[in-house]
Order: structure tokens, then C-alpha cells, then sequence
């Protein structure tokens, strides 16, 4: 099942169904084991009203649907949610906050956007890290949020946003196993391997039309991306202008001269590379494991044999392609202007969204209105493809399957389960990408003004339009732009706040 290009994901009945009851906020107090509830707020005879904004990928949601009706009214809220379609939420988020005019509680897809950030620098939002503590007093953020989110959510020491959670494993590789049997060679586990394999395939290729793979940044951390490299000044190279990001380009440079990519490559963006690898067109891809199944029956279309095989990570000189999520995407602020009492309350909303009950109400809808349990799988109704979209349990962080991008809701049971062994060697080799966490107002400023001439200069070194050299010096001269060298020297600060070093 896919809506609006985003899945809705079905774990399997035995993990999703592990949730501890919670307690109903409709105006009568739950029983109480006198340590205080974990699962509700304490109930008022009137709901709690609260306005927040959050970004949509879709059509806005009717608040008064049967989703929304039930969940508020079980934990007695009053929501004002202001929906934004997604490509509009910054330029509201930032003209709201230049105008003073912001909601009780902000929902961002990107919590770390400079302008966000220099309003926290400001004061526009609330320092919440002297009221979450320990956690203690939100056992259900404490619990169901991962560690790794509140680790890696933090700015300056603290918390100006409660992290919405996200399982950690989430990207890897799919490649046509089929296509490897009939060359008689193995999985690949490394970059060289993988060359060989690409390489060998399209020699038996006697249509013409397959093509090896397309241009992947995320193999850039086989070849040791991940590692900081500094210069003479101590600044932090970003790691697209790194040595190890540079041997990535020399790594494609070589598939692309033996004609294993696609001469458009670079023009191969959004969608296309999905439709090149279903349609049987390459023969390695990155994707949410979770497609794993839907691209082995779409490549079934074309040649029934077909199989798709899950590659949880290609080895290199230099690490291991492919990363763990940082435990989140997005996050929740509070404004100044809400006054402390409030504040509290809110916290507490949170820490009632993120119990066990909620957060599958929030994921799934109500079985027997938006879902149905068959042989272990969630199987959403015509109601719940109507009313529940990923992006329904944006206005607060829920509890994350660990599996919620390896299940996929087109396959068998004993798949998922298949596919769940096959990637859980991530967490024994991968890591978080350390770019996607440490900050730079400076690059978040400057860069934009050379990532095309960047791309160009990539795609030209790629294809042998110019030399590695050429390529090399083109770096060196962004390594030494006075604007940039700024920006690696915030971004060795950044990267000593997250990672001690």
C-alpha cells in the first residue's frame, strides 16, 4: 500500500502489538498505583486546548474525521492544527516567527534550518531541558523515544525540541540476485566486489539496455566519508569536500568509463532511479529495505524468475556504505509565549502521545475502523487509507517500530521476518552520518552558492570530461574559500558537541 508516495508500514502483529494499556483522558480519572500514570495526563472536566502548526504531504486532514475525533476525545484535547503543505512550511515557519505570530507548539520538518535556529539563539522558543530533566516525569518519552534521539537532538547542551522518533535502520541496497546466479558470483560485501559483479553482468547482458547502477552518494562512507579530516587550521572539512568523498568520485568515475551507469545519470533524479531498477534496468539500488518485495515482484513483471535481495551494506576501503538514522526527523517547539503552566501541560500531552496505545493509534487509526489484523499483518481499510497518512503522527513523537522501514506491507509474513535477520547486522557495523548531526550557520549559508557548480564539476570528473586532478584542484579551491574555512571551523565545534572529539 503506498499513499501519496509515502507507506504506510505493517509490522508484524507480535512486535506492534506489544503495548502497555493506557488510560483514556475523557474526564474521568484513571486508576492510580500512586507512582502516577504513565499514559495520560491528569484529567480536567474540560478538554485541553492547544494550537500547533505541521507540515502535510498530502491534502489537509479533517480534524473531525473518525481518527481525530476518537484520539482527541479519548485524551480530552482540543486541537487548532494548522496543516501546511510541506514545500510552504518554512517560509510560514519563518514568517510567523518573524512576526511574533507563532502557535503553541511548532511541529518542523527541520529542526535544525538555520532561520529555526538563530530564533532558538534569540530566545523565540523555550529552553525545555530544565523541565524534561531525566526524563523521569515522561516515562513514555523516555521509554519509547531512542536514546540516540535525544542524544543527538540536543543544541548547545540542551533541548530546544522534543525529538520525533524514527527507527534507526532505514536505507540500505537492493541488488538482482537472479542476474548474480546466472554470472555464478556471490553476494557482493565490498566496493571492488560489487565492481566485478556490475562488471561481469553487463558482459552477459545481450539485450543492450541494462546498465549497472546509478550514482549513489551514500557510498561515499565505504570510503571513509564518516572519518573528519581537518585542515592546517583545525577546521572540518565537509564531507563531500573530503579526500575520502573524492575517491568515491574515482570509484564511479571507473564504472561509468567499463559502461556500467547510465550516461544520464545525472539527470536521474526524484523517482526515475526507483522506475530504472523496477524496471529491471539496473542492477544495484538504494532504497528503504522495506521495497525489497515490491521491486522483486515488479522485476517478476518483466522476467519471472526475477529476485531482489537485500544488501545491508557494501564494505570499502574506507568503512561501510549505508548509515543508521539518528533516531529522529523533526521535532517539536514551544514558544516563549506560551506561559509555563501551559508548557507543562503540553509536555504532558507529549508524554500521553507517546505511551504504547497512542503511538499505535497514531501509526495505524482504530482496528476495525482504519485497520485489520490478517495472519500477523496490519491491513489498512478504505477508511484508514483515508485517514491515516505518515505524516498524521507529526504533531507529536510516537513510539517507533524498530522495524517500520524493513516490514512492507505487500509481503508475507514469513519476508519481513526474512528480511528483519537479513539487516540487524546494521547496528554491528553502520553508524549515524556525523554531517547529518553537527551544524554551521556559515555553510548552511554559503554553500548553496556552489553546490550546482559542485555537481557539475562531480558529474564532469565522473564521465572523464576533465581530470581527477582538474576535479582535485576544483576542491582544493573550495577548501580554501575564506567563507567555507569558516564554516569548517564551526563545524569542529559542532562536531566536538556531538561526538567529544
Amino acid at each position: 500500500m503506498q499513499i501519496n508516495g509515502f507507506r504506510k508500514t505493517a509490522p508484524l502483529l507480535a512486535v506492534a502489538l506489544m503495548s502497555s494499556v493506557v488510560s483514556a483522558c475523557s474526564g474521568s480519572q484513571p486508576a492510580s498505583d500512586g507512582k502516577g500514570s504513565t499514559d495520560a495526563p491528569a484529567a480536567t472536566n474540560k478538554p485541553f486546548k492547544y494550537s500547533t502548526m505541521v507540515s502535510t504531504f498530502a491534502e489537509v486532514p479533517d480534524m473531525k474525521n473518525q481518527f481525530w475525533s476518537r484520539f482527541q476525545k479519548e485524551n480530552n484535547l482540543e486541537m487548532d492544527v494548522q496543516w501546511i503543505p510541506d514545500p510552504e512550511f518554512q517560509t510560514k515557519l519563518n514568517l510567523a516567527i518573524a512576526s511574533g505570530q507563532l502557535p503553541d507548539v511548532v511541529s518542523a520538518q527541520n529542526p535544525h534550518d538555520v532561520n529555526t535556529m538563530n530564533a532558538v539563539d534569540k530566545g523565540v522558543f523555550w529552553d525545555l531541558g530544565p523541565f524534561l530533566g531525566d526524563l523521569s516525569k515522561y516515562p513514555n518519552l523516555k521509554k519509547n523515544v531512542p536514546e540516540a534521539a535525544w542524544k543527538y537532538s540536543k543544541y548547545k547542551g540542551t533541548y530546544y525540541f522534543i525529538p520525533r522518533a524514527r527507527s534507526q535502520i532505514n536505507t540500505g541496497f537492493l541488488i538482482r540476485k537472479d542476474l548474480l546466479d546466472e554470472a555464478g558470483l556471490a553476494m557482493p560485501k565490498t566496493t571492488d566486489e560489487l565492481y566485478n559483479a556490475l562488471k561481469q553482468i553487463k558482459a552477459k547482458d545481450t539485450s543492450g539496455k541494462l546498465i549497472g547502477t546509478l550514482f549513489f552518494d551514500n557510498m561515499a562512507s565505504a570510503f571513509g566519508s564518516f572519518t573528519p579530516q581537518y585542515n592546517a587550521e583545525g577546521g572540518l572539512y565537509r564531507n563531500i569536500l573530503s579526500d575520502a568523498y573524492t575517491n568515491m568520485v574515482d570509484w564511479y568515475r571507473k564504472l561509468f568509463k567499463d559502461g556500467l551507469m547510465s550516461p544520464e545519470f545525472s539527470a536521474v533524479k526524484g523517482a526515475e532511479p526507483d522506475n530504472f531498477f523496477a524496471a529491471g534496468k539496473t542492477v544495484f539500488h538504494t532504497k528503504n529495505y522495506w521495497h525489497q518485495y515490491r521491486m522483486e515482484q515488479e522485476n517478476k513483471k518483466l522476467k519471472p524468475n526475477a529476485q531482489v535481495e537485500i544488501v545491508p551494506f557494501i564494505k570499502g576501503p574506507g568503512g561501510a556504505a549505508a548509515y543508521l538514522e539518528p533516531g529522529f526527523t523533526g521535532g517539536l517547539f514551544i514558544p516563549k509565549s506560551v506561559p509555563e503552566d501551559k508548557l507543562k501541560k503540553i509536555l504532558e500531552v507529549f508524554n500521553t502521545a507517546a505511551g504504547d496505545d497512542n503511538s499505535k493509534a497514531l501509526f495505524y487509526g482504530y482496528e476495525g475502523v482504519h485497520h485489520k489484523v490478517e495472519n500477523g499483518k496490519y491491513i489498512m481499510t478504505d477508511v484508514g487509507l483515508k485517514e491515516i497518512q505518515s505524516f498524521t503522527n507529526d504533531p507529536f513523537t510516537i513510539k517507533r517500530n524498530e522495524w517500520d522501514k524493513v516490514d512492507s506491507p505487500l509481503a508475507p509474513v514469513e519476508v519481513d521476518k526474512a528480511n528483519r535477520e537479513k539487516v540487524k547486522v546494521v547496528y554491528d557495523t553502520l553508524t549515524v552520518d556525523p554531517f547529518r548531526i553537527i551544524r554551521s550557520a556559515t555553510w548552511t549559508a554559503e554553500w548553496p552558492k556552489y553546490s550546482d557548480e559542485f555537481e557539475k564539476k562531480r558529474t564532469e570528473a565522473i564521465m572523464g570530461k576533465i581530470s581527477m586532478d582538474d576535479y582535485k584542484k576544483y576542491v582544493d579551491g573550495l577548501r580554501n574559500n575564506a567563507a567555507l574555512k569558516k564554516a569548517f571551523m564551526e563545524q569542529t565545534q559542532s562536531y566536538k558537541e556531538y561526538f567529544g572529539k
